[in-house]
């Protein structure tokens, strides 16, 4: 992955502009241009004190699963990232039978294979983290879009502030394909994220260190005893970020790394996310049925995954 330098003319305000990757998935949100957007340059802005030439070494892990032309786009918003340290790309995939692989590969990715049966999404980032090269691991998955070119920066630079930085997050926001509901709620809970400066938590809410955009030291990772596979239904990311907290360690809200995230739930499946979402605060046993259940994107990958094939042996 190339590396940037950060022109030195350029003001901070000037850059907060110009850095906005997908300025027109900000306009789907309610308000979005006059509250959601400004809130959001400003956070870029305030990343801008700290230098991106000085951003240490990353190792950016991406999960995957029949992903390949979301992947591609990723790939676009990494190729964008104005960082000062090297990107070692690590792709950990879940035995696609689409193009995903074919996809990392073309990028310089490095391809860590977890077999179908294997799967939980606390053992699939412990597979991705084992494979860094870095102390410094960014966490995400293929159908996430990254906010700015300096998402990256703004969660290193916290760990080359303090030695003591164990973890950082942002928020998520909606992406193309994001329903109604979705956007509407973005216009609550994400936009008052992003009116926060970033600031050590003092304890883990729902969704801190999210992994679909949060950036973790390995070392600690590894001293803590890395993310407790008994979470396998989800909930090992907050369940580190608690240890961390417990340990001594910082974790940083920081609204700069925010990335659009959505799954296309209407107010049914909205429902059912929450509940899920609250049940992770303890360990669950993986259960594919009940996620495909309240994933109406999955469910559309499988049919799509499902036709291709059947045409495919047809010709």
């Amino acid at each position: 992955m190339p590396n940037y330098d950060l022109p030195s003319y350029r003001s901070a305000f000037m850059a907060s502009g110009e850095y906005l990757l997908h300025p027109e998935l900000l306009e789907t949100i309610p308000l979005g241009n006059l509250r959601t957007a400004k809130l959001l340059n400003r956070c870029i802005s305030d990343t801008l004190v700290d230098d991106p030439r000085c951003d240490p070494n990353l190792s950016l892990v991406v999960r995957v699963f029949n992903e390949a032309a979301k992947l591609q786009r990723l790939f676009e918003d990494i190729d964008k990232q104005l960082y000062g340290g090297k990107i070692q790309v690590i792709v950990v995939d879940n035995c696609s039978r689409d193009r995903s692989v074919e996809v990392a590969r073309h990028h310089g990715a490095e391809v860590v294979t977890l077999p179908r049966s294997e799967f939980t999404y606390p053992r699939s980032m412990n597979v991705g983290v084992e494979a860094a090269s870095n102390d410094l691991v960014f966490l995400t998955v293929a159908h996430v879009r990254l906010s700015s070119s300096l998402n990256l920066h703004a969660g290193a630079r916290h760990f080359t502030r303090s030695d003591n930085t164990a973890g950082a997050f942002g928020t998520c926001l909606p992406d193309k394909g994001a329903s109604y509901l979705e956007r509407w709620a973005a216009a609550g809970d994400p936009t008052l994220f992003l009116a926060q400066r970033a600031k050590s938590i003092k304890k883990c809410r729902l969704g801190a260190l999210g992994a679909t955009g949060a950036m973790i030291s390995k070392r600690v990772w590894n001293e803590l005893g890395r993310f407790d596979e008994h979470y396998q239904m989800g909930g090992e990311d907050t369940a580190l970020a608690k240890l961390m907290l417990k340990a001594g360690y910082r974790v940083v809200q920081e609204p700069a790394m925010t990335v659009h995230h959505s799954h296309g739930l209407g107010f049914k499946d909205a429902v059912k996310q929450y509940m899920h979402q609250l049940a992770t605060r303890e360990p669950t046993q993986f259960d594919e049925e009940r996620i495909m259940a309240r994933r109406p994107d999955l469910r559309a990958n499988k049919l799509a995954l499902e036709a291709e094939t059947r045409n495919s042996s047809e010709s």
